[in-house]
């Protein structure tokens, strides 16, 4: 008997400049926030080379090797 299953594939990005992997390519934009150490509530995420929205903490991202993103303050407090 073999075993047909695959190794899981690794998926390399960046967020503001700083390298991060992942084994989903199906992932929230908070997801990727949080792994990137942000607050979702705080922050939105946008992707480099994109038509230049910004994903909302709860939406869906598909993620590439390679791909680029930053983050984009979506609320600050005011004083």
């Amino acid at each position: 008997m073999t075993n047909d299953k695959k190794p899981p594939q690794t998926i390399t990005f960046t967020v503001d400049n700083v390298e991060f992997t992942v084994n989903e390519k199906h992932q929230t934009a908070g997801a990727i926030l949080t792994l990137a150490g942000l607050d979702p509530a705080m922050y939105d995420l946008a992707k480099l080379h994109g038509d230049g929205g910004a994903f909302k903490d709860d939406q869906q991202v598909i993620v590439q090797d390679g791909d680029d993103f930053v983050t984009v303050r979506a609320s600050a407090p005011v004083a």
